[in-house]
């Protein structure tokens, strides 16, 4: 977050200066949190599931051929369970996604917030869009996976609860309720992974890119003013693709890292690197 969110932030508030020190709110959930909440429950699923799994992988296997047309296969498999769940197995619906509690706390010059949201529930992460999938042998039993995801409108609503400053000047303040919509978020991945004997399967390196098209939202109560909510709520919808831009160089690092982390630790599970190879055509 550099100087020049700052002035984002401060041009997307300049049209409401005319009511003196405004609050503003931006919301900047630590991304962990998330991505444990997920990775939790894909923990889960690897445990309860690996013979469901492999099941499945048997079926991909019979059925196509190319790996690019397995990797499709199985995204879609994926997508059912989000929307099913596997009840024999304990495994819940994920889509939606309810995450009780996510707390915030960002101490940086561009903005100082602290709060939390509540009562979470994410909707339609079912309904990706695969733009994009190949698998290449770079040989010496390296490989690179290239995935393109297109999530056409996520929808977030839950509680809010937040406090803070903008800059210097900018003190805001809110609690109540709220909803998102994400449109046209883009996920870009690429994958070195890599095979050593006699049978491990580690990740490398993971690139990760995102690009938000556009967001629709609403903050409910905000500085208990009507107007001024109004016209904040209008601020953050026009500044959040270029904020995420700017703001997603800094967290992409941490995200990677622990993306990483999370993979080689599902791979810890022999049996899933044998339906990996199986997957991938892969003889050692």
């Amino acid at each position: 977050m550099t100087k020049k969110l700052s002035v984002l932030l401060f041009v997307c508030l300049s049209c409401v200066g005319a009511y003196g020190a405004l609050e503003f709110d931006l919301r900047v959930p630590r991304v962990a949190d998330i991505l444990n909440r997920v990775s939790n429950t894909t923990f889960v699923i690897i445990r309860g599931g690996v013979n469901f799994i492999g099941r499945t992988v048997d079926r991909v296997i019979t059925t196509f051929g190319r790996v690019e047309d397995r990797l499709r296969a199985l995204l879609e498999e994926f997508r059912g369970i989000l929307l099913r769940g596997i009840p024999e197995l304990g495994i819940p619906v994920l889509d939606p996604l309810h995450i009780n509690k996510i707390e915030f706390d960002v101490n940086h010059d561009a903005a100082r917030l602290k709060g939390k949201a509540e009562n979470l529930t994410i909707k339609h992460i079912s309904k990706f869009q695969v733009d994009k999938e190949k698998f290449t042998d770079l040989g010496n039993l390296r490989f690179k996976l290239d995935l393109n995801l297109t999530f056409p409108r996520i929808r977030v609503t839950g509680l809010y609860d937040v406090q803070g400053k903008i800059g210097n000047n900018f003190v805001v303040y809110g609690a109540g309720p709220f909803w998102l919509n994400l449109l046209d978020l883009k996920l870009g991945t690429t994958t070195i992974l890599k095979f050593t004997l006699p049978a491990k399967l580690r990740v490398e390196h993971i690139n990760i890119n995102i690009k938000l098209k556009r967001l629709e939202n609403r903050f409910a109560n905000l500085m208990n003013n009507t107007q001024v909510a109004e016209l904040i709520n209008k601020a953050i919808s026009r500044m959040a693709p270029e904020a995420l831009d700017i703001l997603w160089p800094e967290l992409k690092p941490s995200v990677q890292e622990q993306v990483k982390r999370y993979i080689n630790q599902i791979l810890e599970n022999a049996t899933i690197v044998n339906l990996a190879k199986r997957v991938f055509n892969i003889i050692v």
